[in-house]
């Protein structure tokens, strides 16, 4: 079993790609830091506890609290998409997770834990990243341990999802993105390009809801009724903001491709990212050469087998199919 880290703000996709990596026979996820991004990290921890513990109730792993604020701009969240509590409902409509939260700081455990294991940890960052940047700054010899990065971030030949041009990690924190990509560790991007070529429509979540049930009802602690809420709220956003009545399957594709490399192509390339103004967070992809660390950028996906793996390790055991 390979052993993983997520980084992660955790809202509806994020929240998936958790039930993905501790339902996949070939990881051990060893650990989970949260960081402010598409809700308060307060709520993106409070998410992360509930789900492990839910999943794993006997030894689930641990969570550490991250990054509040991004490393120079102020929060930009999005509880449109994922809704005021990051998984789909109003504050106050889960239940409260029954264990704490570490009290070692997420950059602290992203250093320690590849120390522990030199070589061995893969490091999933699915939200803004800046954690790894701080993390990065404060020890880097402990994050060059890691055996690589695994990282959902940054648009190249499609358009963003926050405005005209920027993913919405990059646009968060553009200037973690920047020091991220500068670092010269082992990197496979995985962006906006492939990540919008998986997704969820609503068709199938029907076909696999099962015992999902009311979206409305209040979920407590059954995951089905907590990931179709969630589903819910995510693919109504969608349809009412393009017309596409699904869910990119943006988080989730960063995990499969460390369950099956194979299901990403990638090229190599030199990663800038626009620190500020009108063009925030948006990443360009210069060819490898003088200039800076080059980083793998995945640039076409396997969607069928992307397809099987979030059903075998997502819909079906979550839903009872």
């Amino acid at each position: 079993m390979k052993k993983v880290v997520l980084d992660m703000d955790t809202g509806v996709d994020d929240a998936l790609a958790i039930v993905l990596a501790m339902n996949a026979p070939e990881l051990d996820v060893v650990a989970i830091t949260t960081v402010a991004g598409n809700v308060s990290v307060e709520k993106c921890t409070r998410n992360s506890l509930l789900l492990t513990e839910i999943l794993q109730p006997d030894d689930p792993p641990p969570v550490a609290e991250g990054a509040s604020t991004p490393l120079v701009k102020q929060l930009v969240t999005a509880p449109e998409v994922h809704g005021p509590d990051g998984l789909g409902g109003e504050l106050g409509t889960l239940p409260t997770p029954s264990r704490p939260r570490l009290e070692v700081p997420a950059h602290e455990v992203l250093t320690a834990l590849p120390r522990e294991c030199p070589g061995e940890i893969t490091l999933v960052a699915t939200g803004p990243l800046t954690n790894v940047a701080r993390a990065l700054r404060e020890d880097r010899t402990g994050m060059a341990l890691c055996e690589r990065l695994v990282i959902m971030g940054g648009a190249f030949g499609v358009p963003g999802n926050t405005g005209p041009v920027a993913e919405f990690n990059f646009y968060v924190d553009p200037e973690a993105a920047q020091i991220v990509m500068d670092s010269g560790l082992d990197i496979t991007l995985v962006p906006l390009d492939v990540t919008t070529a998986t997704i969820l429509t609503r068709e199938v979540l029907e076909g696999y809801r099962g015992t999902g049930g009311d979206a409305k009802r209040r979920p407590g602690r059954d995951l089905g009724a907590i990931l179709y809420r969630a589903l819910d709220y995510y693919i109504r956003y969608q349809l009412k903001e393009s017309g596409l009545d699904a869910g990119y399957m943006h988080d989730p594709l960063a995990v499969a491709s460390v369950i099956e490399p194979s299901i990403v192509t990638a090229t190599t390339g030199r990663v800038e990212v626009v620190p500020g103004g009108k063009d925030r967070g948006r990443s360009f992809a210069h060819p490898p050469g003088p200039g800076g660390p080059e980083v793998r950028i995945a640039t076409s996906v396997d969607a069928r087998t992307f397809a099987r793996l979030l059903g075998r390790g997502v819909l079906s055991p979550t839903f009872g199919l």
